[in-house]
């Protein structure tokens, strides 16, 4: 909404826009042709007039998502992997979550950048370590596991229950869409 208290929506666009690439659009009471025209030249994607229809709102929600995301995941930056709200920054080795950051070690990010650069893939447990690790896999199993434990209780609301890092059993890991 352009506004909103605090921070009115303008400021809200450029705040959003210095850090992320992400489908915005605005609402406001506001309909005048220079308003609209404002709202989108400052980095707004769709800008919608009060009184609105539901219906309609939804569907340019839809068409923004549409163009945005790609099955549930997409970068946002040569640097950054995103699925659904999870991100994970090659660049800085942040790894965030619905917006909070996470702290990883070294190893922990490195099984996680490998899987969520291979969304869907399946990798064993010996492919994880040998990639991760860069040595020879000799009996790594527990190790794997430990991490990918670790990693669950970091990301995951309910680490029994993941909605990103899967286990299919008698095969591996991967990141689910």
């Amino acid at each position: 909404d352009i506004m909103m208290p605090r921070m009115d929506g303008i400021k809200a666009t450029f705040k959003i826009r210095e850090k992320k690439n992400i489908p915005i659009i605005m609402l406001s009471a506001k309909s005048e042709d220079t308003d609209k025209i404002l709202g989108l030249n400052i980095g707004a994607d769709d800008y919608v007039t009060k009184p609105f229809n539901p219906l309609e709102l939804i569907a340019r929600v839809k068409s923004q998502l549409r163009r945005y995301v790609n099955l549930g995941v997409y970068k946002q930056s040569a640097d950054e992997l995103v699925v659904r709200g999870l991100v994970l920054n090659k660049a800085t080795k942040v790894v965030a979550v619905d917006g909070e950051e996470v702290k990883m070690t070294p190893i922990e990010f490195g099984i996680l950048e490998l899987l969520m650069e291979n969304v869907g893939r399946v990798f064993s447990i010996d492919e994880i370590y040998e990639r991760v690790w860069k040595e020879p896999c000799y009996n790594a199993d527990n190790t794997v596991s430990v991490h990918i434990r670790r990693i669950r209780e970091k990301i995951e609301i309910n680490p029994k229950d993941p909605r990103y890092l899967k286990v299919v059993w008698g095969i591996g890991y991967k990141i689910e869409k």
